[in-house]
């Protein structure tokens, strides 16, 4: 019999765009520093991110756990943006996140946060209105969600803005990869067809 654990499933990705997260209103995030959504000062390309003007702006927002997500392999994270000068400077940001279960409180996932994934500092390109993608973090997120849990509360901040000026780095979305667990507890095919309502 071949079960799920002997099948070397692939990794998925999933992007969540910083202009649909749920933490924003009238266009602006409701985090600490409530940093606005513009158009990118990149204006060759026509896209709009949230505009960081300062150290410790952030945003929020929730992420339901995908029905192929594997709970018991770590969650990873990357975050995209872009940055308008020539200058070299080496923001740094943090991306918290709470796994929660529904008809649980809600609650910040910055001050209750499950862990704080942090990215080193890391130097931008000298190529004026560059995007920048940061290497993957991986995160211990095996060891904190639960089977009753169904969502991530996450916040995204630029915990420093490594010599940038204001309004220079400007925040396209936050990317996460996990890994697919497809047949879970059951050698069976699930399907929609008289699946349990609350599953």
């Amino acid at each position: 019999m071949i079960e799920d654990k002997d099948i070397a499933w692939n990794r998925k990705r999933v992007f969540l765009p910083a202009f649909n997260m749920l933490g924003v209103l009238s266009d602006a995030a409701q985090g600490a520093g409530a940093p606005s959504f513009g158009a990118d000062p990149v204006a060759a390309s026509e896209l709009v991110g949230l505009q960081i003007a300062a150290a410790g702006d952030e945003i929020y927002t929730l992420w339901p756990l995908p029905w192929d997500f594997d709970r018991f392999q770590p969650v990873r994270f990357r975050i995209w943006f872009t940055h308008s000068s020539t200058d070299e400077d080496d923001p740094d940001w943090v991306v918290s996140y709470k796994a929660i279960a529904k008809q649980a409180a809600l609650s910040d996932a910055k001050s209750s946060a499950d862990e704080d994934i942090e990215f080193d500092a890391t130097a931008v390109s000298s190529t004026a209105n560059s995007l920048e993608i940061l290497n993957w973090e991986e995160s211990q997120s095996d060891l904190y969600i639960e089977s009753t849990d169904k969502a991530l509360l996450i916040a995204v901040e630029c915990n420093g803005l490594g010599s940038a000026e204001a309004n220079e780095i400007t925040l396209y979305g936050l990317e996460i990869e996990y890994t697919v667990g497809a047949c879970k507890d059951s050698v069976h095919r699930d399907i929609t067809r008289n699946a349990p309502a609350n599953s």
